[in-house]
């Protein structure tokens, strides 16, 4: 089907509304999966989900760096040596120094957009909204558990691992 705002969906009975879209982040377009959630394929994507979404990419220049910025301090702050190798060298290969946004965003790669259903994110601000990346650092990442960041209200409410989204 044809949604007016993510285009050509299919639904998947275990996720919802499937979209594919080529979108840049931090200046590599990568073609990603949006995943619109619904109960039933008969629910339809919700006026609220279409919102979030185009709030998204109002301002997605200032928005990038905001999300660049918020992954940077969870990186530097929590993330960084949390765990690893006990070898020294080893663990600076895991964990290298990034100091700036702009070094960030060249070590995350955008793998997904995910746009809960209303009863689920309707205690996280306006227009909430998940984008989920993959990362190159950490070291061997068997389960694929990258970075997530929750936008709420225009600004970064949370980053975490990809299981926040979840």
């Amino acid at each position: 089907m044809i949604d007016e705002t993510f285009g050509e969906v299919e639904y998947c009975e275990d996720l919802g509304f499937i979209a594919h879209k080529d979108i840049e982040f931090g200046g590599s377009k990568s073609s990603i999966e949006i995943t619109i959630s619904c109960d039933e394929e008969e629910d339809g994507i919700e006026q609220f989900q279409r919102d979030a979404f185009v709030a998204l990419f109002e301002d997605w220049e200032d928005m990038q760096h905001k999300i660049a910025a918020a992954i940077l301090d969870y990186y530097n702050d929590e993330e960084k040596g949390a765990y690893g190798p006990e070898d020294e060298e080893e663990l600076s290969k895991w964990w290298p120094d990034i100091d700036s946004e702009e070094e960030m965003m060249e070590y995350l790669h955008l793998d997904s957009i995910i746009v809960e259903s209303e009863y689920v994110m309707e205690d996280l601000g306006e227009n909430p909204i998940y984008v989920l990346f993959n990362r190159d650092w950490g070291g061997e990442d068997l389960e694929g558990n990258g970075v997530a960041v929750l936008v709420a209200d225009g600004e970064v409410a949370e980053v975490g691992y990809k299981d926040i989204a979840l």
